[in-house]
């Protein structure tokens, strides 16, 4: 077990430790009873408890100690609920009834939508809405289709592999229609980007960390070993590289576009996407973005949801894709028309 893992064991258990007496407790008492503390030197003991104590203390967590009482070690420790528990919240009816409707939303469709329905049902005790058939219809008519609940399986079987360190294996096709491949994953990560969901790790077959999208991963996935623990997330690896990615640049980089967005739309475009740059401008007015891009369509639907405020300059090949696209887009909405004039 990882040192953080460790780490986080020795807290939650110490925390659930105090929580269950009635009474204040001794260092003996702790150390004797709490998991990672028995096998520790006094010495080492006494900074570790310190130092969990004052990670708590900034997580909110107060544990507090008691002086001068009458134990071979002269202070006791015990964590009051109110430093522990969060007050009460109480729903209105109506926020009731907007937080089921967006659970039956998720339902199938996010990795941590059993967690938070078992969260929505602890904030209110367990008590039905008093328009529960009514909303219950609601779930029905909003319920997700096969693809949806296949995503949805997959989603958290990943999350449970992420959360284990535990190695997967998929088949998985790069893009509708190509070639599938057997890949080896050990999960980092999930991330929903541009819409979709991907999963990041190190792949196994590339030897590299890369990016898999879950709509492209075929039938199931499976653990590749038995063991409780396959494998640690690296310490070099930083989530945010991956949040802050587009979601045209999520594998090897094919190229560079060069893009002009209108002036009032430049901030938003540098604040959304850390990994676009501008180019210097001597004057107000539109902007020109460079940005590498892997996924060709992914960034001409980009460019194409901005509308008017965004011109694709290059690469002319790609100017010419988007061109040729829009032109089939245009000539597909007139047939109905035209279908019509001759009837």
């Amino acid at each position: 077990m990882g040192k953080d893992d460790e780490k986080l064991l020795r807290q939650l258990s110490l925390v659930s430790f105090l929580l269950s007496r009635r009474r204040p407790v001794t260092p003996t008492e702790i150390r004797r009873s709490v998991e990672g503390y028995a096998t520790m030197t006094a010495q080492a003991f006494t900074r570790r408890f310190y130092d969990d104590r004052e990670d708590l203390r900034r997580m909110g967590i107060a544990i507090e100690g008691l002086e001068g009482v009458e134990t071979e070690h002269g202070e006791a420790y015990y964590l009051p609920g109110e430093n522990y528990f969060l007050p009460d919240l109480q729903l209105t009816p109506e926020e009731l009834r907007a937080l089921t409707v967006a659970m039956a939303l998720l339902e199938g469709r996010f990795a941590y939508a059993r967690p938070l329905r078992l969260a929505l049902v602890n904030l209110t005790r367990g008590h039905p809405d008093p328009q529960q058939q009514e909303l219950d219809r609601v779930a029905v008519a909003l319920a997700p289709d096969e693809e949806a609940r296949d995503l949805g399986r997959r989603l958290a079987c990943l999350d449970d592999a992420v959360a284990r360190g535990k190695t997967v294996t998929f088949t998985y096709s790069p893009a509708a229609g190509s070639e599938t491949t057997a890949r080896v994953l050990d999960p980092y990560g999930l991330f929903r980007i541009g819409g979709h969901w991907y999963v990041v790790g190190r792949d196994h077959v590339r030897d590299d960390t890369r990016t898999f999208r879950l709509s492209r991963i075929q039938k199931t996935i499976s653990y590749a070993t038995k063991k409780p623990r396959d494998f640690t997330v690296p310490l070099n690896f930083d989530p945010a590289e991956f949040r802050a990615r587009p979601p045209w640049l999520l594998s090897d980089p094919l190229g560079v576009a060069r893009v002009r967005v209108d002036e009032d739309l430049a901030w938003w475009v540098e604040r959304s996407f850390p990994r676009v740059t501008v180019e210097p401008a001597d004057a107000p007015g539109p902007r020109v973005f460079l940005t590498e891009y892997s996924d060709e369509q992914a960034l001409l639907s980009w460019i194409i949801s901005l509308g008017r405020r965004a011109e694709l300059l290059e690469p002319p090949e790609l100017r010419e894709q988007l061109r040729r696209g829009m032109s089939l887009v245009i000539a597909r909405h007139r047939e109905p028309e035209e279908a019509e004039s001759h009837a």
